[in-house]
């Protein structure tokens, strides 16, 4: 018989990660902020799309909001709409694939206001390739900023985060990382890793008082589509978005932003897990459940 290989034990059975808080008294509903008023949040990425309406929306909620991009004018202007809401913000330049750049946006959080209650790891691009067309740049710029992001975000503000009492983290991932898709090799596959993250860190962190979300988006209006022409110049500089792909995403049925902000606002005060937020995109994800669970009937034959 297989053993469980690790000294830890394997996860509970039963709903999908409902998680077991082993010797604690602890329950995912008792990890839910349902009180957001006077608390902080960091946003990464907030600049534009789903990380501005995040921003706006948690500040809707009474929080003061570090706004964090890699273009510092953009997080200015979400700061200034920010304060029109009543509260405070301030706005900071981040490059989340950069550690020493996510080091000193904790900092700036910790000089700005008391205590971090919030993390959105939001930044994310998606370079447009199937796997035979992936350049090895085009995937450590994947793994850098959708991946490396996450941690580093996680990394920087974790202490802060425990020290706060009560705290929640967002990983934004993608429909795309609950269910494979052509033509987005590096991007699947990041955004599936950030989801494995989420998962592990919803355990990780129960004890310690922390909800983890992981947002898993299907078509949004924002600027990600475009997001190769503002590619660093480490991982090769800025290149066009492919014809195909921009005509696609013209085409698209997009959900506003301001959507999905709602959503996650509805899953920090429920410390909610999976957050997607197209009905539509079930079939497909129920798709891939059945392929896994066809693998242990083949296994068993």
């Amino acid at each position: 018989m297989y053993a469980w290989p690790f000294p830890v034990g394997p996860p509970a059975h039963g709903t999908a990660f409902a998680v077991a808080y082993a010797g604690t008294n602890f329950t995912p509903e008792e990890a839910a902020m349902r009180d957001l008023r006077g608390k902080s949040a960091v946003i990464t990425g907030a600049g534009s799309g789903i990380g501005r309406s995040l921003s706006l929306a948690f500040a809707g909620e009474g929080m003061n909001i570090v706004v964090a991009d890699i273009e510092l004018a953009n997080a200015e202007a979400v700061a200034a709409e920010v304060r029109a809401k009543g509260v405070q913000a301030v706005a900071v330049r981040c490059d989340v694939s950069d550690r020493e750049s996510v080091a000193a946006l904790a900092a700036r959080a910790s000089e700005a206001f008391t205590g971090v209650h919030l993390l959105c790891n939001n930044a994310g691009i998606v370079p447009f390739a199937s796997i035979q067309d992936t350049t090895p740049a085009n995937w450590d710029w994947a793994m850098a900023v959708n991946v490396n992001g996450v941690f580093n975000g996680v990394n920087a503000f974790l202490p802060a985060l425990r020290a706060a009492g009560e705290a929640h983290i967002v990983n934004t991932a993608s429909i795309a990382g609950l269910y494979g898709m052509p033509g987005l090799a590096a991007y699947v596959a990041s955004k599936f890793a950030v989801v494995g993250l989420s998962e592990a860190m919803r355990y990780d962190l129960a004890p310690l008082g922390i909800g983890v979300s992981v947002l898993c988006p299907g078509g949004v209006r924002t600027n990600i589509a475009s997001s190769t022409e503002h590619r660093q110049e480490r991982f090769g500089g800025p290149v066009a978005v492919p014809v195909e792909y921009r005509t696609a995403a013209a085409g698209a049925t997009s959900m506003e932003p301001d959507d999905v902000a709602a959503l996650v606002v509805r899953a920090v005060k429920e410390n909610q897990l999976y957050v997607p937020t197209h009905p539509d995109t079930r079939a497909q994800a129920d798709a891939r459940a059945g392929l896994v669970a066809a693998g242990y009937d083949w296994l068993e034959r």
